[in-house]
């Protein structure tokens, strides 16, 4: 297992409010992004506090033993965290974050998805989105009220509709996703999918995913990135080990 990671602050933002996580090369293990959002320097403390949560839930943890309701209480724990720093500090008070986190396990990844960070599945050349993101264009899309192509363009496409750290209660979705030798997950913020098309982000994996973390990146701050770019990259040479 290979994992590749970076994250810039972008073309127009003076601080990086987004934050990720990857282990070093080798077994399996878990791979996060969260983007903040929040003034005062706030949603940078709310991502790096979401990562830090899920660091101190889930090392050490054997990867095998964990399940889609291990990831939903894991996140559930970094919303309450998240959520309490809120209400106790004045500075920090509306902070929130997306996140998105997937356990690499033999044969699999279980994911674990608040917000509208993403995870994509890269395979023989072709990527498919594993997660829906939580966001009003999406809504509009799946009420048929504007198309896919339409969502870019959207005046409200930013807008999400579920975040850590702004409710005490909050839903999280799961995906269990097969892996063969040779795939790749990527987890990415808005950033990247926001400025760089699925079929260039596409082509960039198929040329080499080595160097595809810091290519993806350059090509959204190429195409003008209006925001914080992080993307996390998990390859199965063959398999976990």
């Amino acid at each position: 297992m290979r994992y590749y990671s970076r994250t810039e602050k972008g073309n127009y933002r003076n601080e990086n409010e987004d934050c990720v996580y990857a282990p070093k090369d080798g077994g399996c293990g878990f791979i996060a992004v969260a983007d903040g959002m929040g003034g005062h320097r706030a949603g940078e403390v709310a991502s790096a506090m979401v990562i830090q949560s899920l660091a101190e839930t889930l090392e050490g943890l054997d990867p095998e033993n964990i399940m889609p309701e291990s990831l939903v209480n894991a996140l559930l724990k970094a919303n309450e965290r998240v959520s309490q720093d809120s209400k106790n500090n004045p500075l920090h008070y509306g902070m929130g974050t997306t996140a998105t986190v997937a356990v690499i396990r033999s044969g699999c990844a279980v994911i674990g998805h608040v917000g509208d960070s993403r995870a994509y599945l890269f395979r023989d050349g072709k990527l498919s989105q594993i997660t829906k993101d939580h966001s009003y264009v999406q809504m509009l899309i799946d009420h048929g009220y504007i198309s896919k192509s339409d969502a870019h363009r959207h005046p409200h496409k930013n807008v999400i509709t579920r975040a850590i750290g702004i409710d005490d209660v909050i839903d999280v979705d799961t995906h269990t996703v097969e892996l063969r030798g040779g795939d790749s997950l990527l987890l990415c913020t808005d950033g990247l999918n926001s400025a760089v098309p699925d079929g260039e982000i596409e082509s960039i994996l198929s040329d080499g995913i080595s160097e595809a973390a810091d290519r993806l990146v350059e090509a959204a701050l190429k195409n003008g990135a209006q925001d914080n770019i992080s993307v996390v990259i998990a390859h199965m040479e063959g398999g976990c080990q």
